[in-house]
C-alpha cells in the first residue's frame, strides 16, 4: 500500500481547505492517517457483533431512557 506523503496532505489541506500546514503538522497527520489505515483492516478480526456505534439509534434511544428516568 501507498504511503501518503506529508506533502500530499499539505497540498489537500491548500487546495480543499485553503490551509497551509507547517511541514511537522503535515507529517504528524500523515503518520496518523497511516496508522488508522493500517489497525482498521485489523476490525474485521475482532468480533464486533451486536456493538452500536456511538451515535445509532438504538444507543441514542438507550440514552433518552436513561435521561427520561434521571428525571
Amino acid at each position: 500500500m501507498a504511503r501518503l506523503t506529508g506533502e500530499a496532505v499539505k497540498m489537500l489541506a491548500q487546495q480543499l481547505y485553503d490551509y497551509n500546514l507547517s511541514d511537522d503538522a503535515a507529517e504528524a497527520v500523515a503518520h496518523m492517517v497511516g496508522a488508522m489505515a493500517i489497525y482498521s483492516r485489523r476490525l474485521e478480526t475482532l468480533n464486533l457483533n451486536g456493538l452500536q456505534p456511538p451515535f445509532g439509534y438504538p444507543a441514542l434511544l438507550a440514552q433518552a431512557e436513561a435521561l427520561r428516568r434521571q428525571n
